[in-house]
């Protein structure tokens, strides 16, 4: 087994770490990672340019809660009343689209094949 050294700024150093825990690793290994699919792959085509580095989606396990961002210190308050006659409900919204229910209980009629596409 070889080593390779690599020179790092400290700020790339740091989110570099950060994202192998994120993806219960470490750095050396996902280094290691992107190395043999960069070796894997097959040539690309002429005249096509790749990507610097494959996107790699964190395992379900690592990715944590959904966030929500909250609003700028300067955000004006929301205001009771503001979206009153700006909105609407469709006459039809308690009704099921033709055939859904058919589709979703598995029946073979024509109105569910509508929604087999």
């Amino acid at each position: 087994m070889k080593n390779v050294t690599i020179a790092l700024d400290d700020e790339t150093h740091r989110r570099a770490r950060i994202r192998a825990a994120e993806l219960g690793m470490s750095l050396s290994a996902l280094v290691k990672d992107y190395l043999r699919q960069l070796a894997d792959a097959p040539p690309p085509e002429a005249g096509v340019r790749e990507m610097s580095m494959p996107f790699t989606v964190a395992p379900a396990y690592a990715a944590g809660p959904p966030t929500i961002k909250p609003a700028p210190r300067n955000a004006k308050p929301r205001q009771p009343g503001a979206l009153r006659g700006k909105t609407g409900v469709a006459n039809d919204f308690d009704e099921w689209p033709e055939g859904f229910l058919d589709a979703l209980y598995g029946e073979d009629t024509e109105a569910a094949r509508n929604w087999y596409k």
